[in-house]
């Protein structure tokens, strides 16, 4: 991390309190709606990090992974296709029946 970035992890890093809260388990068990975004070559948040984190939440998830670079897919790109499954999950509800790849547009 350089520059501005470097202030937003100041109070996290030098925190001096005890967590309120247990940190929350990552694995197969829980609702089954969960809509993973991702860009192949986002710096910021590797693709391999989205895959492995798709891997922890097993088959209730599903990842879609966008030829694009860049952090941010969905409100931040304008690649059609995670466009369109997204919209279609946020308003309709309906996940993808597999993880989908979008190619670029």
């Amino acid at each position: 991390m350089f520059g501005a970035a470097t202030a937003n992890i100041t109070p996290c890093a030098f925190w001096p309190y005890a967590p309120s809260e247990p940190p929350v388990k990552i694995d197969a068990e829980g609702p089954r709606n969960v809509l993973l975004l991702q860009n192949r070559r986002d710096a910021s948040t590797p693709h391999r990090g989205g895959k492995m984190l798709r891997e922890k939440f097993g088959d209730r998830a599903r990842l879609v992974s966008v030829d694009d670079s860049g952090h941010g897919v969905y409100v931040l790109g304008d690649n059609s296709c995670a466009l369109n499954t997204t919209t279609r999950y946020l308003v309709e509800g309906e996940m993808p029946a597999k993880d989908t790849s979008c190619r670029a547009d």
